[in-house]
Parts: structure tokens; C-alpha cells; sequence
């Protein structure tokens, strides 16, 4: 509005230096030719008349220029991000971020809102990618349309369902405003905000694992004395870039002859952490079971087959 008042006052400034050169000049004109009092009078009503014609032309002028301006969607919402960035993902985060429009027109205007995932490898999943809710609900959709009216501003959420995919690489999409004023005339232009994201694939890694000619995979193996103290230590990496909250558990609860410790942790980013195994029950030979490792509120997990020998 600061830039609109800006702009009337310059055109103000040069209609008026206009219309004093044009009055100048036709004073001249008057000096150099004598004229008698009805011509004169003549003149003086063809000045005024001329004069009259010049505002209005004018006035015409700034109007039609205004008028340009508000046509202009970039002139009438105001967003308060030009992008957003959801940072490293992993597969199955759900994450979302805040987003404000303005409506800073003197008219209540009718907004469309479309989200859009650029990676059209997507295209055919049943949930969407990236889209966006209105803050009193739980509703993800990809198209909006909200009445706004005059200086008022509304906030949404932008949200992110990471696919569950093998591959790291760039999540893009586009937030796409369009508007129809209160006549449904669409009102020029639209307003984009890109939004992007980089899916991560952690890494967690143990040293302690050997390759099993019988199972053919890589296994945990670990032997345990009866008489001694029947718990064991097994060192894991995690070889992530970012750091990881896990969860532990036994695959097989329902004959679980052990426990798993801590049972929950949060492990800094390239850096080792301990698991302990503890036997419940001395009178068991032999445990074959399977550690899981997830990664909390994603759909990564990993898998560690081991054997416990008691002797």
C-alpha cells in the first residue's frame, strides 16, 4: 500500500508540473496576441474547458494505472514463504510446516490452493506426497479454495508423507496460488512456493555379525557359561548422517528366553552404541531368534539373526 501511495503521489507531482507548463505557455500565447474583451472571455472559457479535459484525462490516468496494479495476484496475497524445506527425510516420515497468506487487498477475493509433487515417478500412489490441512483438522488434500476477506490472513499446514522407497534422492513440489475476485473474475497471475525434501537411507551397522554356511546369511553368534553372568554385549554404528531415536525388540515374543536392553535409545550420528542380550532362562541350550531395530516414527527398520549357545 506504502508502494501504491508512493506511485499516486508521483503521478500527482507530474500532472500538476504538466498542467502549469501547459497554463504557462498559453499565457504567452494570450500576451503576444491582443484581444479584445469578448475574446478574451472566449479564451478564458476555452482555458477553463481545457483545463477541466486535462484532470479528467489525468485522473483516467491514475485509475487505469491502479486498477493494472490490483489486477496483479502478487499485489494482493502476500505469502509468507518463497520456499519449504523439509531437510533429510527418511521412508515413512510424516512431517509438515507452517504456511500464512495474506489477503492485503480491500476486496474479500476467492483462493485456490494446489500442492503438487514434482516427481512424477509418484504419480500413481494412493497417498499423496506432499500436501497441505487447514489448522481445526486432519484433512490432507491436494486442492484448496478459501474466501479471504479484505486484510485478513490465515495460516495452513504444508505436509510431507515420505514414499516408502530404496533410493536417496530429492523430493520437489510446488504450492500454486490462484484467485477470482468477488465478481468471479480471475484476477491475474499466479503465486509459487516451492517445497522440497532429501530422502535418507540410515545405515546401522554390526561388526559382530559372520556369515553362516548352513542359513546362508549373516548371523550374530554368542556363546554363554552356565554359572557365569548370562548376558552378553553386542556393538552396533550407526553410519547415518543425521542421528536416529530406535526402538529394540525379540521377533519371536511368544518363546523370547531373552531380553534385549536398553529397549529404547537415541544414538548420535556416526557414533557406536551397546545392546545387551540377557538370558531369562538357564535350562535353554540353544536360542535362535531375531533382533529388530526400528527407527521411531518411520518405516526403516533392520533385521539381526542371532544364536546363543548356553554350556
Amino acid at each position: 500500500m506504502n508502494q501504491l501511495a508512493g506511485s499516486q503521489n508521483i503521478l500527482n507531482e507530474q500532472q500538476q508540473l504538466h498542467f502549469e507548463q501547459h497554463e504557462e505557455m498559453h499565457k504567452q500565447k494570450l500576451l503576444i496576441q491582443p484581444l479584445s474583451p469578448s475574446n478574451k472571455e472566449n479564451r478564458q472559457e476555452q482555458f477553463g474547458l481545457q483545463k477541466q479535459q486535462f484532470l479528467q484525462k489525468s485522473n483516467y490516468d491514475i485509475y487505469r494505472q491502479l486498477k493494472n496494479e490490483y489486477s496483479e495476484l502478487k499485489n494482493i496475497i502476500n505469502v509468507n514463504k518463497q520456499q519449504v524445506n523439509f531437510g533429510l527425510v527418511l521412508p515413512g516420515n510424516i512431517c509438515e510446516d507452517d504456511i500464512q497468506f495474506q489477503n492485503i487487498s480491500n476486496e474479500t477475493i476467492i483462493i485456490g490452493i494446489q500442492v503438487v509433487c514434482n516427481n512424477t515417478e509418484f504419480d500413481d500412489l494412493d497417498e499423496y506426497v506432499y500436501s497441505a490441512r487447514k489448522l481445526n483438522g486432519y484433512d490432507y488434500k491436494d486442492r484448496f479454495m478459501l474466501a479471504c476477506p479484505a486484510q485478513k490472513q490465515f495460516n495452513m499446514k504444508v505436509a510431507l508423507k515420505v514414499p516408502n522407497i530404496k533410493d536417496q534422492k530429492g523430493l520437489f513440489g510446488t504450492i500454486i496460488i490462484t484467485a477470482i475476485n468477488s465478481n468471479q473474475q480471475k484476477i491475474q497471475g499466479q503465486i509459487n512456493t516451492n517445497i522440497q525434501s532429501q530422502v535418507l537411507l540410515p545405515l546401522i551397522e554390526c561388526s559382530k555379525r559372520l556369515m553362516n554356511n548352513f542359513y546362508k546369511v549373516p548371523i550374530i553368534q554368542m556363546a554363554l557359561k552356565l554359572g557365569k553372568k548370562l548376558d552378553c554385549k553386542i556393538q552396533f554404528r550407526n553410519n547415518s548422517r543425521i542421528g536416529l531415536p530406535l526402538e529394540l525388540e525379540i521377533l519371536n515374543k511368544n518363546n523370547c528366553e531373552i531380553i534385549v536392553n536398553p529397549q529404547q535409545l537415541s544414538v548420535q550420528s556416526n557414533s557406536q552404541f551397546l545392546v545387551t542380550m540377557q538370558v531369562k532362562n538357564q535350562q535353554v541350550q540353544l536360542i535362535k531368534n531375531v533382533l529388530i531395530i526400528k527407527v521411531k516414527n518411520s518405516n526403516v527398520h533392520f533385521s539381526y539373526p542371532f544364536i546363543i549357545q548356553v554350556y
